[in-house]
């Protein structure tokens, strides 16, 4: 039986270390401060308390949106915007929509801070983004539906339903990779990867990663047919 076997958790410590080791990391962790600064004040904005992802969450989130330069993004959660620009930055080349909702809160305007971005390319950014504000995301991605577009990255850091899965088939690439917030516990990415991996029998699960001998709070779903392998030492994408 010559066969090469590779777990989960192997694929996972060459995918995060690929992610650290970018060289845009210093250019990641820059945009990922700047955008923790203009977003924390909004917080004081909205009735409830809520938590919002870390600078280093932030940094992870623009290094694989670089890495898998997705054209459409849906994410499920937006609360102060700082994950949804977190990714538009790191894909603002490529990024054509980005679609984000929000069950609880609708006073998010993105246009706040395009003077922020006004001396950059990004500023381009804050055009692309539809933002469904008070909408849970079954409502948001049925509208979706209904629009045609297919997303190839999806970021999740809110609870999602059966319902939701569904939908998800059927608003998305079959390429499509998904990002979980709170993978820890018995928090929300968990329960959510469950239910994930039972509507996407052919993905696996790539869990957070180390730093400091603290896990992370991050794993990626990703389809196993979009691995590849290359001879190349240095990867044929630029990180």
């Amino acid at each position: 039986m010559n066969k090469l076997f590779l777990s989960e958790s192997m694929i996972a410590d060459v995918f995060w270390k690929t992610i650290r080791t970018s060289h845009f990391s210093v250019q990641a962790e820059s945009d990922a401060r700047l955008i923790s600064e203009i977003t924390y004040p909004l917080v004081e904005e909205f009735p409830s308390e809520a938590g919002s992802i870390s600078v280093d969450s932030a940094k992870l989130l623009w290094l694989m949106a670089r890495y898998f330069s997705p054209q459409v993004i849906i994410e499920i959660g937006t609360y102060i915007g700082r994950s949804a620009l977190s990714m538009g930055f790191g894909c603002h080349e490529s990024l054509k929509i980005f679609h984000t909702c929000d069950g609880t809160f609708d006073e998010l305007d993105f246009k706040r801070f395009e003077q922020v971005f006004i001396e950059e390319k990004k500023s381009t950014l804050i055009s692309k983004i539809n933002y469904y504000g008070k909408t849970f995301s079954t409502t948001m991605l049925a509208k979706i539906k209904e629009k045609g577009d297919k997303a190839d990255l999806v970021f999740i850091d809110g609870r999602i339903s059966s319902e939701d899965c569904l939908l998800l088939k059927e608003v998305t690439s079959e390429n499509c990779v998904y990002i979980l917030d709170d993978f820890q516990g018995v928090e929300k990415g968990v329960a959510n990867a469950m239910l994930l991996r039972q509507a996407f029998r052919n993905y696996i699960l790539l869990e957070p990663p180390l730093k400091n001998n603290e896990k992370g709070i991050l794993a990626v779903l990703i389809p196993a047919s979009i691995i590849s392998l290359t001879r190349q030492q240095t990867l044929p994408v630029s990180m």
